[in-house]
């Protein structure tokens, strides 16, 4: 439970002022919207080659 305190301890500390924490939501945004259309395509191919066979 320590460690969890002293990361967000550190969190705060490193996204101390409003662009940081700008910046970093905005990188978090892109590498959510990445995986997902990664597991989107993922998808759908695994779909077209079940309809193959």
């Amino acid at each position: 439970m320590d460690g969890i305190g002293n990361f967000i301890s550190m969190l705060d500390y490193v996204l101390d002022t409003k662009r940081k924490r700008h910046i970093t939501g905005g990188i978090l945004l892109s590498a959510s919207l990445l995986f997902g259309g990664l597991a989107l395509t993922v998808i759908t191919i695994n779909d077209e080659e079940e309809e193959d066979e």
